[in-house]
């Protein structure tokens, strides 16, 4: 995982060369696993088919989660 913090500094999580990755702000990571936006409205981007199910899934609480904002489109 590779987030970019607010100052631009960027924060990582996990092995060099993973296969597989999620990358992107590290705003618009909070508001996704929060689900206050929808994922196609964020610059979040997942390399690899585990990461981009984990990005469908990932939560910030537990217990089942609401629906899922709708996507505001560009």
């Amino acid at each position: 995982m590779e987030l970019t913090g607010p100052s631009g500094e960027v924060w990582t999580w996990g092995p060099d060369g993973a296969r597989q990755s999620v990358r992107g702000p590290a705003l618009d990571f909070c508001r996704l696993v929060t689900r206050r936006r929808h994922r196609d409205d964020l610059a979040v981007t997942a390399d690899g088919p585990d990461a981009d199910r984990w990005l469908g899934i990932a939560q910030a609480f537990a217990g089942s989660p609401g629906a899922d904002p709708e996507p505001k489109g560009a």
